[in-house]
């Protein structure tokens, strides 16, 4: 009686993982839509970079690193595969083409300081192989807010390798030969550099016109 008892209870069970996987089986595509596609900061973010570049640029969002890059040749089958199926793995935040001919320029990652996402920490991999092709990469802290002006000046000093332009200076700047220096008087060390009190001016006015350099704190 306790046989047929065991027999009855494991036949019970048996069926009854056979009727589960069976029920996944029979629907493979156990999805839903998401109610949006990119986070608020990453719209946001996206949003200022495409006006801090201009209609010169196109920004791509999510594109996998095995996109990006190819494997060089010389390199082993094995290690080819190996590389190429770590690089089907990671993904870059935004990535700068040029928009008529797509050019690959540059990534972007944002990165949440506060411990939150897999980006926390530099990835090691993604990291070299975009220096390996020569494909500058930024990681930028995320935050609410962003200047345009300071991703205009990161994005251009530290991905693209544009320098500011010179700053234009107005007034009238006083040639050397008609500056000269005043007479000597008595109790007084020789006066050397010393320029006149109109040259003085010009000069003074020359220093509050030239900003000076702004160092862009985006990076992180």
């Amino acid at each position: 009686m306790e046989l047929i008892l065991f027999a009855m209870i494991s036949l019970i069970v048996i069926v009854a993982l056979l009727a589960s996987r069976l029920n996944d089986n029979s629907f493979p595509f156990p999805f839903e839509k998401k109610q949006v596609v990119f986070t608020a900061a990453e719209k946001n973010f996206q949003n200022l970079v495409e006006q801090a570049l201009g209609p010169k640029y196109r920004i791509i969002n999510r594109v996998k690193l095995s996109d990006m890059v190819t494997i060089r040749n010389g390199v082993s089958s094995k290690a080819g595969q190996t590389a190429t199926h770590n690089a089907d793995n990671k993904y870059l935040d935004f990535v700068i083409c040029e928009r008529d001919t797509m050019k690959l320029l540059a990534a972007i990652d944002l990165v949440d300081t506060q411990g939150k996402g897999y980006k926390v920490k530099k990835d090691w991999f993604v990291s070299g192989a975009l220096e390996a092709a020569t494909i500058p990469h930024l990681r930028i802290k995320v935050k609410s807010n962003y200047s345009l002006d300071e991703i205009r000046a990161c994005i251009n000093s530290r991905l693209l390798g544009n320098t500011a332009p010179a700053p234009k200076v107005k007034g009238r700047v006083i040639p050397a030969p008609l500056v000269k220096a005043r007479k000597k008087v008595d109790n007084e060390q020789p006066a050397t550099g010393v320029i006149t009190s109109a040259a003085a001016v010009a000069q003074a006015n020359l220093n509050r016109q030239i900003p000076a350099p702004q160092q862009a704190a985006l990076p992180h």
